[in-house]
């Protein structure tokens, strides 16, 4: 009796299927789906004008791949790939750059031996290097050993250097880098307009008495970024999910987006 049923209300059976998969779909994306709809923010003047130089890097296509920790990773990925992004610590005491993720995890290469691989596999991405403990105790050291690894690498205008600490980004830029300042984390979408203000000052703040010559942060905040400093790029991440209509939809209003300047995939 149900096959019966189901053979003369196949159409609405389908109907039913789909919406219910929209349904899931925008529940579990609920994040993009959110940010693909039209946002309001308070009227607030920060904007600062534009320091940066965007010539530095070379980009190339902006989709760009995330997390490349590992010689494996990177031996996996197609020797064309546009860009790719990894985490790095200084390790001052012995004058290096070590690859992984986590603090106190140093499971990784480093970059040194990074580089070689990428130069043995003759590939031409740039280099995203979220810079994940840049202080003034290591800043002029790390510096002068980036600069090294670019020089006898050959990646002039192959390098952005990421970090919270835009103040110390600025002798980065100085030397050529091509920088973003990591904007701390908050969710604008969370935030009443007396907060969203507090935020967009903060940064205005960090703007005016740094160099860098983008900005980055969660997905969820670039239209936040992009609304109250649209003269600076903006770079950022989301997840993939190939069954996603929602997250197939959003990665294509963050390619056609040219504000959008790089965007990161796992």
């Amino acid at each position: 009796m149900m096959l019966n049923w189901s053979a003369r209300n196949k159409y609405k059976l389908i109907l039913a299927i789909l919406c219910l998969y929209l349904l899931l779909d925008g529940i579990l994306h609920k994040g993009m789906v959110r940010v693909m709809l039209p946002a309001s923010y308070p009227a607030h003047a920060v904007q600062q004008p534009y320091k940066g130089d965007k010539s530095k890097l070379l980009v190339g296509d902006k989709q760009w791949v995330q997390a490349v920790n590992t010689l494996d990773r990177l031996n996996r990925l197609p020797a064309n790939a546009a860009g790719l992004e990894c985490d790095i610590y200084f390790n001052s005491a012995k004058n290096l750059f070590e690859v992984h993720h986590d603090p106190g995890k140093s499971m990784g290469p480093d970059l040194s031996t990074w580089l070689q691989t990428y130069q043995q596999r003759k590939m031409s991405a740039s280099l995203w290097l979220d810079f994940k403990n840049l202080d003034a105790g290591n800043q002029v050291m790390a510096l002068a050993e980036l600069s090294r690894l670019r020089r006898v690498s050959g990646l002039s205008k192959k390098i952005l250097v990421e970090s919270s600490e835009a103040t110390l980004l600025t002798a980065f830029s100085d030397s050529g880098f091509f920088t973003s300042y990591y904007t701390p984390l908050f969710n604008p979408y969370l935030a009443g307009d007396a907060e969203k203000k507090q935020w967009a000052d903060s940064i205005a703040a960090v703007l005016g008495r740094c160099r860098v010559d983008a900005l980055s942060g969660y997905y969820f905040q670039y239209p936040f970024l992009q609304h109250y400093f649209s003269n600076y790029p903006v770079l950022t991440w989301a997840v993939e999910d190939r069954w996603s209509l929602a997250a197939a939809l959003f990665r294509r209003k963050l390619q056609a987006d040219s504000s959008v300047f790089i965007l990161l995939y796992p």
